[in-house]
């Protein structure tokens, strides 16, 4: 890897270019281990300081395929690049499999809240930030834009969620600190958002500007608390949210505030690691500020990179303003100077000397028991009949009924018939635009057992569930089942509050494969839950 220089070794030009976190449009040609025309100008002319890649970017069937892209991208550059992604976990992740699908962080969460305890919730938090980061690692990334450091204690949130440890402040940042010394102890920069808190909102910022009111004194005891936490465990980098803090800025969203990333986040935090911003062609920004101008206003404001995830112009735009700002003195040199020492400094603590890197430790036998475990540890079972009523556990040569408007209910059916060892009968009802007439229940009595996957509004999804039709559905099948009715949420837990009289009501706060195999394997009994919810649901309570 090449040395990384010092700052007065860069031109201006190279010097704007360090504060740039670029990501290209179109496919990676990971299958020919190619890098397209897109990418290839934000390293070879515009010099950025990194590059982003979201799922449209990486072959997840061949990691490799990926690497041999990102290795020829980091073979261009003249400083060594930060080759960024967000794996989360969860519902974010960039890499499927083969790469290990974790649930999210709110699994963790309910593990270190439920019988086994913090203790164990830490030690799941670090395991599990380590496997990614070796993962990671073999397929060329060195930066991942994770954990979510937010305080979940608003359940109308529509994008953070399960992507939260919890509502309790003290719990995240735990929680946090555990993942970000997993993932920095392999060799990984860390980077804990959404700064400083996106866990109050009930407006996604992609779409939207929200807003957090507050007083400075609340703001403390909740949304800075994790974040005050991640920065003495040494985080590498720290996210900004575009969201309104009155309390904190009356003008201006974080992202862009002078007070709360310089004033807040460096003098009164302490904080002197790198800053970045979340990407600024979310409409929050782009469209109230604009993108190119917001990078200039987030520079100004204490930022060290500024992150544009998609559009090649915009991208072009966004140097160019940057570059007049420079000439004009209305970004001053110093503060870009500043910026550039801050991504060197996170250059030389983590791209200076290579870190080890397996060959595929996505095929590792230990984190596939890993993954498991997290999964059977966190089921949480929120509600249940006991006695001659209950219906859990179910018996193993029952005839079951597997219905949802999600279509994760094809792979759980999949799971319960591996879990039956074949003697269950399963039949599934994937009801995508559910109406009352695609519903038959003149057979339902003939079932032992209906289990109800639900799952919140996802405006990514190919066919997004409406959350009334789909707590219509819930309620029909509850008049229908006489008590056998058992309903999952496989992602929020908050869904109950749509349909608060159902006796039976589980969650698993994730819906890939590791999950699904879970809640098969609590269904017939074969394992305990233990877990607790970490986030407070009207109409949980018994």
């Amino acid at each position: 890897m090449p040395r990384i220089p010092q700052l007065s070794e860069l031109s201006i030009e190279q010097r704007i270019g360090q504060v740039l976190c670029f990501g290209w449009q179109g496919e990676s040609d990971a299958e020919s281990r190619r890098v397209i025309p897109h990418a290839r100008e934000l390293v070879e002319t515009m010099e950025v300081g990194g590059v982003v890649l979201l799922g449209r970017n990486v072959d997840s069937a061949n990691p490799l395929r990926t690497r041999a892209v990102l290795d020829e991208l980091q073979a261009m550059s003249r400083v060594p690049l930060f080759l960024a992604i967000d794996q989360e976990g969860g519902s974010v992740n960039r890499f499927r499999a083969p790469f290990h699908e974790f649930p999210g962080n709110m699994a963790i969460g309910a593990i270190a809240t439920g019988e086994a305890g913090v203790a164990a919730g830490e030690l799941y938090a670090r395991r599990q930030a380590e496997a990614q980061a070796r993962e990671l690692l073999a397929a060329g990334i060195n930066w991942n834009f994770a954990p979510v450091v937010d305080v979940n204690n608003n359940p109308d949130n529509p994008i953070i969620g399960v992507r939260s440890y919890g509502e309790d402040p003290q719990l995240v940042a735990r929680l946090g600190a555990a993942a970000i010394r997993g993932y920095q102890e392999a060799g990984l920069l860390a980077c804990a958002k959404h700064f400083p808190g996106h866990g109050d909102t009930s407006v996604d910022s992609h779409l939207a500007l929200p807003t957090i009111n507050g007083d400075r004194a609340r703001l403390a005891s909740v949304e800075l608390v994790p974040f005050d936490r991640a920065i003495l465990e040494g985080v590498g980098a720290i996210m900004t949210t575009h969201i309104l803090f009155p309390a904190l800025d009356p003008a201006r969203p974080a992202t862009l505030s002078q007070p709360i990333l310089t004033g807040l986040l460096r003098r009164e935090l302490g904080y002197d690691g790198l800053v970045i911003t979340d990407c600024l062609e979310m409409d929050a920004i782009a469209s109230t500020f604009g993108t190119a101008r917001g990078a200039v206003e987030a520079l100004k404001a204490g930022a060290d990179m500024v992150l544009v995830c998609h559009t090649l112009e915009t991208q072009r735009e966004t140097v160019e303003a940057i570059r007049s700002a420079v000439e004009s003195c209305e970004l001053p040199e110093s503060r870009l100077n500043e910026a550039v020492e801050c991504v060197l400094a996170a250059k030389r603590r983590f791209l200076s000397s290579p870190s080890v890197v397996e060959r595929e430790p996505w095929r590792d036998p230990a984190i596939d028991s890993l993954e498991r475990e997290i999964a059977e540890a966190s089921i949480t079972v929120v509600r249940a009949t006991t006695g001659p009523l209950a219906v859990i556990p179910v018996r193993r040569n029952a005839r079951i009924l597997a219905v949802s408007m999600h279509p994760a209910v094809d792979s759980f059916a999949e799971s319960v018939r591996r879990q039956s060892r074949g003697r269950a009968t399963v039949d599934r009802l994937h009801l995508a635009e559910y109406t009352n007439e695609d519903l038959d229940l003149e057979n339902i009595e003939s079932y032992d057992s209906i289990v109800a996957l639900t799952c919140p509004h996802e405006p990514w999804s190919v066919s997004p569930i409406d959350p009334r039709r789909q707590a219509r559905l819930v309620r029909i099948l509850a008049a229908a089942a006489e008590g056998n009715l058992i309903v999952v949420a496989i992602r929020e837990p908050y869904d109950i509050r749509e349909f608060n009289s159902v006796p039976t009501y589980i969650c698993t706060y994730g819906y890939r494969r590791s999950s699904l195999v879970a809640l098969a394997a609590l269904l017939f009994g074969d394992i305990r839950a233990t877990a607790r919810l970490p986030v407070t649901v009207e109409g949980a309570s018994a």
